[in-house]
This record gives structure tokens, sequence and C-alpha cells, in this order.
């Protein structure tokens, strides 16, 4: 990971910087350039774990693998120093920062675009900027740099699983609108309610092909003030999962009839998609809606 990053960041500069330093930047732990002349030296001084984003811990697609792979999200930090070459000061040692500074500041070495290559790198880079401070002295000055992005030990193999072969992609578009056929009455008679979509539609992607499904139906529950099953009572087209009554969707609109309590009350009627798993079982999908039904006495 760390050596590898180490290894191309020292290979890219040493081809971009100017001479006397074109083709001496090396690793601070490895051998020299042959020759004598000035040497820039390049390490990782330090690394700091990064949150995930959106907290996920996933493991991810890299560079070289079809499988995801575990990887670890870093900033490292870089230290570039100057070793003058034996009639070389000082002075020396800025030039050599200048011209690391000045690659250092490319495009594409700021979003980590130079240092990709074909294959299983170990590191992904996201971002790479000058650091907040300098770890030097007067007499001997260094740069840093930080870098951000994945890494994870080359030529570990990555996880692998079922193929998806299919998805389906359903569709419901906002807003819900609830109409009564009459008001609700205690102890009255039951009451079609409608309850309309602006559009709702499946589709099964598979084998890069799409194809139509039935749209399917909405579940659908009532619900008393104290989060309990309400009192009144929901007849739909057939009865679903979790004591939810189904509707059918027909060109963007269900139709369920609801029966009210003896004694007046107000309840939410709660709106659901209504989803089957792959093995046929049904299950309440995303809430869609929610419609306070106030019974009148």
């Amino acid at each position: 990971m760390l050596t590898e990053f180490e290894t191309r960041l020292a290979e890219v500069l040493g081809s971009r910087v100017p001479p006397p330093f074109r083709g001496r930047v090396a690793r601070s732990d490895g051998p020299g350039p042959s020759g004598a002349g000035p040497v820039i030296r390049v390490g990782v001084a330090a690394t700091e774990l990064l949150d995930p984003d959106l907290a996920s811990t996933r493991p991810e697609v890299v560079p070289g693998s079809a499988d995801p792979r575990r990887v670890l999200r870093l900033a490292a930090t870089v230290v570039l120093d100057v070793t003058p070459g034996p009639n070389g000061g000082r002075l020396e040692v800025l030039r050599g920062l200048d011209a690391a500074l000045y690659e250092l500041d490319s495009p594409d070495l700021r979003s980590g675009v130079a240092l990709r290559t074909g294959g299983d790198q170990g590191f992904l880079l996201d971002s790479l900027a000058l650091g907040p401070g300098a770890p030097g002295s007067a007499d001997a000055p260094a740069l840093t740099v930080r870098a951000e992005g994945w890494f994870w030990p080359v030529g570990v193999a990555g996880r692998s699983g079922r193929a998806i072969v299919a998805a389906l992609v359903r569709e419901f578009r906002l807003p819900v609108v609830l109409t009564a056929a009459d008001a609700l009455v205690a102890g009255g008679d039951p009451v079609e309610l409608r309850i309309a979509l602006g559009a709702s539609g499946t589709l099964r992607l598979q084998d890069g092909a799409a194809s139509s499904l039935p749209v399917g139906a909405l579940a659908l529950r009532l619900v008393a003030a104290d989060g309990g099953a309400g009192d009144g009572t929901l007849t739909g087209d057939r009865p679903g999962p979790d004591g939810h009554a189904l509707a059918d969707l027909v060109a963007g609109e269900a139709r369920v009839t609801c029966t009210p309590p003896a004694e007046p009350v107000t309840e939410t009627l709660v709106v659901h998609a209504h989803a089957r798993d792959d093995d046929g079982g049904e299950r309440v999908g995303m809430e869609l809606a929610r419609f306070d039904l106030a019974v009148a006495p």
C-alpha cells in the first residue's frame, strides 16, 4: 500500500522535475540514483484513518480487480526533502524544493490522476495537496504533502458472490391524493376511499433489456392516535401481509372501503407500496403517504 504509493510518487516526480533533479527522486528508505548529484527524497511520515463516505464501510471495486475489496480510507502525510550534490548547498536544496512544489501543484497530480497506471496499484488517490507545515529547518528545509484516498494490499483477493442478473425498478410519482365518496360517520355505512398517484410503473432490467411488469398494489392500514391498530376496518381487493389491506392500482388509482368504528375518532390511513420477493413472498414496501380520517358523531 504505502510502499507502492511512495514508489509511484517518486517515479512520477522524477520524470517531471527539471535537471539536475530529473531521474533523481527516490524513496526515503530506498536506494538512491547512481552517480553524484542532488537527490529528492520522498517518504510517508504519518497516516490518519478517514471517516468513510456516508458512514459506509462497504467493500469497493478498485483498479485491477473485478471483485470488491476491503479498503483503508487514509490520509497520508508525505515528507519531501533534498540532499544536495557534492558541490551543492542550501541553494540547491531550495531549487529542488521549488521544482517539486511546482510539479505537485499540477492539476493531474493534485487529483491523483498522474499516479494511476493499469493493474493493481494498492492505492487510489482522491487528492494530493501541499501540507500545512514544513518539518525541516532553516538549514535543511522540507515539504509536506497530504494524500487522501483508498489503500489496500496488492494481490489480495476480492470478495466474490452471486452476480446480479436482474433488477426491479419501481416508480411512484407524488403527490398521493385521497378522495372519499362520502363522510365517515360513527357506526355508519362503509365508505369508498380512492387513492390516486400521478403515475406508477414497474420495470424489470435483465440482460441489458427492460420489460414492463404489472404495476401491483398499495398496502393500507389504519393507525390509532397511540400508534396501535385503528378501530375502523379497511376492505381492499384482498388481505395483505401484517394486517394490511391490498388495493390494486389500476390506471394510477386504488380503491378501498373503510367501515367506520362505532365511536367518533380520528385515525390515520397509512399508504405503503406492496412488494413481492423473488420467491413469491409478500411484504410491505416503502411508505408513500399518510392521511388523517376524522369519523364524525
